[in-house]
């Protein structure tokens, strides 16, 4: 049975609003803001030799963004960079040359890094990715996104019908089995915007289920229901992200070895190696 082996990592940080996250805020506390770390991780499949990223972070030299991005940095994000993904995986040992994919979440700017630093890597997207964010900036003045997180010759993207029926992975009936071995599924979970996938790693004791921004706060695996603290400002669509917060809980609670990695939320050691341990499954 193929298992990966996954350390972790922290390439930026940023700020978000509580008025965003939570929709019980008041005029005192609306603007107040939470600082996020910018987690990404690296998954080395050894049978096949291969380097693989599940995110990239947030790229060190932020002023590239477009515009549109910069507004938003200035309004609320305020991102900073000690350590961007590259440096940190060269410290750890790992060339950035060496990087074969980057599976991205999704296209938002504290998860695509910098496709330029990795040359060699394929960098796969989920499904619908690009139908919503091309074209980038410059070619659209306008757009959030740039145009050179899809580098010719080295973009992948999911389609539907890469998707295909699974058994054990309640509630989910369908999954990308990437590599034909059961050690990287992808699930399309969307909701957070389109193209927004999550995946389950199989590792040392379990599994680690990648839940990119599935969700921003612990809280939130908690508070999805109507009615609930949650906010679904940060999403596109609230019924979508609810639904799929709700399969992960389901499958954490149904199971005694799965983590739960969300991109920003929890702390990890720097290069952890992250497994799970018996008698150490999500509890929620």
């Amino acid at each position: 049975m193929t298992t990966l082996e996954v350390h972790t990592l922290e390439a930026g940080r940023s700020f978000l609003p509580k008025k965003l996250l939570f929709n019980d805020t008041t005029p005192a506390n609306a603007d107040t803001v939470d600082e996020f770390p910018a987690h990404f991780f690296h998954l080395y499949h050894q049978e096949k030799n291969l380097d693989i990223l599940w995110d990239a972070g947030i790229r060190n030299d932020t002023s590239a963004h477009p515009p549109a991005m910069q507004a938003a940095f200035e309004a609320f994000l305020h991102p900073y960079v000690p350590e961007d993904a590259p440096t940190g995986l060269s410290r750890n040992g790992v060339a950035p040359e060496s990087i074969d994919y980057i599976f991205c979440s999704h296209a938002h700017f504290d998860h695509t890094g910098d496709p330029e630093k990795f040359p060699n890597a394929k960098i796969v997207y989920g499904a619908g990715t690009q139908a919503h964010v091309r074209p980038g900036y410059p070619i659209n003045p306008e757009s959030r996104y740039l145009e050179s997180l899809f580098p010719r010759g080295r973009t992948l993207e999911l389609t539907k019908r890469d998707f295909k029926p699974i058994e054990g992975f309640t509630p989910w009936d369908a999954a990308c089995d990437f590599f034909g071995d059961g050690s990287l599924l992808l699930i399309d979970a969307p909701g957070h915007m389109p193209g927004h996938t999550i995946a389950i790693a199989r590792v040392e004791g379990g599994y680690l289920l990648l839940g990119g921004d599935s969700c921003h706060c612990e809280a939130h695996l908690k508070e999805y229901a109507p009615g609930g603290r949650m906010g679904f400002g940060m999403h596109k669509d609230a019924d979508t992200t609810r639904d799929n917060i709700s399969k992960i809980v389901k499958f954490a609670k149904s199971r005694g070895d799965v983590r739960l990695c969300l991109a920003h939320v929890g702390t990890y050691k720097d290069w952890e190696m992250v497994v799970v341990k018996e008698g150490e499954g999500v509890r929620l």
